[in-house]
């Protein structure tokens, strides 16, 4: 009887025994999304007791502002009916604060549907749990709601898995996964890549030799049906840690109760993420005759929008315990060490008039 594969590195180097290495796109894949043992599929990955902290657990001020910011773009356009997509909403907490402070303006909140895209069915608990509103779920970026559009993405592409490539000599090989010598997991490389790498190639004298070069089709994807809904109006506010000198450099890490680990450790119970590449994002904006505004950092955005104003409101108001939480809350959001420059902002819309403060 053939042995039954019981957890998902088993099920990962049955494949690759069957069929050979995989690619670093399909690695990512079943890691993140196996419908057994994939990791959002099933685990509980935000906050103290997960692997990671996003912003909006850090503080209520993060969703605020995002809120401040909606409210004037909505005032902008002409007090229309808006429909709020939140791509990834994690545990539910930005959106929360998102609606608590939309309910302060009644015109504003009867004039907006909230809508959410989840692929994580543990999430997506939390989120009905967490969030104090009437929302509706859409399960495919294909059935997009009719009318005007604002999708926010805070730590949502970072999750999309990507395709590495490598150069070996004068050619570019696909990066994969494969089993060394001793059954360990192990990265490894195909003659047969799975895109057309013209472009690459007749630049491979400008890279050393080994140099890594990622590309993510399935987020060019994302962005291209996005950007032909928001081309007449709406807006996409992308909020991640990125770098901007294209796709040259490996990004790709692994996070396991807040540490950083091997990719290979624990697949399925450990997070796979990767610099989005806001420079690629933007050329396809512009491709798509897509306006975009930014990057900038996301002390900056913050700052712009009024996150230290509402601090000291808040502040002024705390117990000396609350106050000095708050002043940890502020930091870790705004500071150059912690959250403050690694994370940037980048706005996609062609109403100039919904563009946030400080980004025009």
């Amino acid at each position: 009887m053939e042995k039954e594969f019981r957890n998902l590195e088993e099920k990962i180097k049955k494949k690759i025994l069957q069929d050979g290495p995989m690619t670093v796109e399909e690695y990512m894949s079943m890691c993140l999304q196996d419908e057994e043992d994939g990791y959002y599929k099933y685990k509980k990955p935000i906050g103290a007791d997960g692997d990671f902290i996003t912003a909006p657990e850090v503080s209520q001020m993060f969703g605020e502002m995002i809120a401040l910011w909606l409210i004037s773009a909505w005032e902008n356009i002409g007090k229309k009916k808006i429909n709020l997509i939140e791509l990834g909403p994690g545990n539910g907490y930005m959106m929360d604060d998102i609606q608590r402070v939309s309910k302060k303006f009644p015109d504003f909140y009867n004039s907006m549907k909230i809508c959410l895209y989840e692929t994580s069915k543990t999430l997506a608990k939390e989120q009905s749990r967490n969030i104090d509103c009437d929302y509706s779920r859409i399960n495919s970026l294909e059935t997009l709601p009719d009318g005007i559009n604002f999708f926010i993405a805070n730590e949502f592409f970072d999750a999309i898995p990507i395709k590495q490539f490598i150069r070996k000599g004068k050619n570019w090989k696909e990066r994969a996964i494969d089993i060394n010598d001793i059954g360990q997991l192990t990265y490894s490389f195909i003659d047969k890549n799975s895109m057309n790498l013209a472009d690459l190639d007749s630049v491979s004298y400008l890279f050393k030799n080994n140099t890594i070069y990622e590309i993510s089709p399935k987020q060019d994807n994302i962005l291209k049906i996005i950007f032909k809904n928001i081309s007449e109006n709406g807006g996409l506010l992308i909020i991640d840690y990125a770098k901007m000198n294209g796709g040259v450099g490996d990004t790709l890490q692994a996070i396991s109760a807040h540490k950083k680990r091997s990719i290979f450790y624990q697949p399925g119970d450990t997070d796979l993420t990767c610099l989005v590449d806001m420079k690629r994002y933007i050329e396809i904006g512009r491709n798509m005759n897509i306006n975009s505004f930014g990057p900038i950092n996301q002390c900056e955005f913050l700052l712009n929008l009024g996150i230290y104003e509402r601090y000291k409101i808040l502040k002024s108001h705390a117990s000396d315990e609350n106050k000095n939480i708050l002043d940890r809350q502020y930091h870790h959001l705004i500071d150059p060490d912690k959250m403050g420059e690694l994370f940037k902002v980048l706005y996609f819309s062609n109403n100039r008039s919904s563009v946030p403060e400080g980004m025009k």
